[in-house]
């Protein structure tokens, strides 16, 4: 068994190796993937040495101090179970390279134990970015000695292992006795749900200083009560939070070294539990989940959600148009990341309303102009996916459009549409409840609701029209991530200056520049859209 797993683990770092080698597009993931992991060290950097410096500037009592730890602890757990989940349906159930291993003379065992290995190994990168931060952060405040940044490693793989076999025992587990196709959709969902979450709480380090919304008296306050009750420590990752907190306080050696034992007992327990669970019902689960997913295939028909959204197209368009359109929108939605996006982007639009519905000073100008501001700019950016990434997203189908009876208009056409009539539903949505919660004055209300039909237009046809460019559409299979990255920085100051002039110059009362915006808008349209018709041309025409 040792032997086929050696041999399973090679390959997959040869394979792994070439991807990255020859593949530009992993290359880009794992730079987007890089960027965001910078992002969260430096949120919960800021996090934890803000809090530590609190509680080490009036000398709090240990158990408060490790309450603390205990809260960053239990956030990193819940993320890296997330990712733990996600990988683990992927890898154990879905992977293409599952039935091929299953139909080998490997036992399932060993199966498990490789695909296992290539699990925690992924994640561990996450767990690092995730807990390390704060640790660091706190031996830094509290100055630690050498040995605790040290002992970060080992603990960090400990607790890698434990949430890694909780996670796919439970998942070999529900695939061999309540496997469904609803239930593998929830718990999809879950994981998204989640993501959404951390995106969201990860934003608010950005308030730590803030008296609007005082992060960190809530956190304080949070420690503080669990400070004052009694519970008996059952948590490994309390366990953890036990041994760092040795480190800082009079505790005795054989106290940590008790505290060590438990954590790396546990692990191994831990981890012999997953492996005969596997021994046990791993394949059987395994089979579940493939016939699970065959039924889908075969019973695929048009639901009642995909009918009534199609007749809502039928009712607004007619012709091809129509199909383009819903074409479009289908592509744009099946997106996970860009769902998450809007849902964050929109949480952040949520609590910035009831802030201001909670101070109640609506009645300044200022906050008009800031919200609308924000709104039609978060129209923009959500659907960024339609119009500056509507034909990268056709890359695999080029050739259809390419053949088919559709003109370069037409194409151009049902993308900015697509993305305009998102944008404008959107933002009057928005606009509206803002109005209705803030009670904003009514000289305000009619710019509020007009600045969307005025300004996204121009937005969403230059948006498109980026889009079309060659370095953006990507589909001459050379892709130039420096351009597009410089082409999307472009377009959202663009896009900012677009909505904040007209705003500006509206609310200073100034019509002479208000009307000059609105015709240098208008040219702007004429020209984003006839050269986008252009690259369009260009494209259709163009060989691979």
């Amino acid at each position: 068994m040792v032997k086929d797993i050696r041999i399973l683990i090679q390959a997959d770092c040869h394979g792994w190796l070439n991807n990255f080698k020859y593949n530009k597009q992993a290359w880009r993931k794992s730079l987007l993937k890089f960027i965001g992991y910078i992002i969260i060290v430096v949120a919960l950097s800021f996090l934890g040495y803000s809090l530590f410096s609190d509680l080490r500037s009036f000398d709090a009592p240990s158990k408060l101090l490790l309450n603390v730890i205990n809260g960053f602890l239990l956030f990193g757990v819940l993320i890296v179970a997330k990712e733990l989940m996600e990988s683990s349906l992927r890898i154990l159930f879905e992977a293409p390279d599952t039935t091929i291993l299953h139909a080998a003379p490997i036992l399932p065992v060993a199966i498990f134990s490789y695909k296992f290995i290539h699990i925690t190994t992924t994640r561990f990168l996450s767990i690092l970015c995730f807990l390390s931060p704060p640790w660091v952060v706190y031996g830094v405040i509290y100055k630690l000695p050498w040995h605790f940044y040290v002992t970060l490693f080992p603990i960090s793989i400990s607790l890698l292992v434990m949430i890694g076999s909780y996670v796919t025992i439970s998942m070999m587990v529900i695939a061999r006795f309540f496997a469904s196709t609803r239930l593998i959709s929830i718990i999809k969902i879950v994981g998204t749900a989640i993501s959404v979450s951390v995106g969201f709480l990860l934003s608010f380090s950005l308030f730590i200083g803030s008296d609007v919304l005082p992060i960190k008296k809530y956190i304080l306050n949070w420690a503080a009560v669990k400070t004052g009750e009694t519970t008996f420590v059952r948590s490994p990752h309390e366990w953890i939070g036990q041994i760092l907190v040795s480190l800082n306080t009079q505790s005795s050696t054989w106290e940590r070294i008790s505290w060590g034992i438990a954590v790396y007992g546990f692990t191994v327990l831990s981890l012999g539990i997953a492996m005969l669970t596997a021994h046990l019902i791993y394949k059987r689960g395994w089979e579940n989940v493939r016939q699970l997913k065959s039924k889908r295939r075969s019973s695929r028909t048009i639901t009642t959600s995909s009918a009534e959204l199609n007749s809502i197209f039928v009712a607004l368009f007619r012709g091809k148009i129509q199909s383009m359109i819903l074409k479009d929108f289908l592509i744009y939605v099946r997106h996970t990341g860009r769902l998450i996006a809007i849902i964050m982007l929109t949480l952040f639009l949520v609590v910035h309303i009831l802030v201001l519905w909670y101070q109640g000073n609506v009645s300044e100008s200022n906050t008009s102009e800031i919200l609308t501001v924000q709104i039609v700019l978060y129209s923009l950016l959500i659907t960024f996916g339609i119009s500056c990434n509507g034909l990268r997203d056709e890359i695999n189908t080029w050739w259809m459009l390419k053949t088919a009876p559709i003109s370069p208009k037409l194409i151009f056409t049902s993308k900015f549409l697509t993305a305009f009539l998102c944008a404008v539903i959107y933002a009057e949505f928005w606009s509206l409840i803002a109005i209705f919660l803030l009670n904003i004055p009514t000289h305000n209300r009619i710019f509020i609701l007009l600045t969307p039909i005025i300004t996204l237009p121009v937005g969403c046809v230059m948006n498109t029209m980026i889009g079309t460019l060659p370095w953006m559409a990507e589909l001459n299979n050379q892709p130039k991530p420096f351009l597009r990255v410089l082409s999307f920085s472009f377009t959202l100051l663009i896009d900012v200056a677009f909505v904040i002039v007209p705003v500006i110059a509206w609310y200073m009362n100034n019509i002479l520049i208000f009307i000059l915006m609105i015709i240098i808008l208008l040219i702007v349209f004429v020209i984003s859209y006839i050269y986008g018709l252009g690259n369009i041309r260009k494209l259709l025409v163009a060989q691979h």
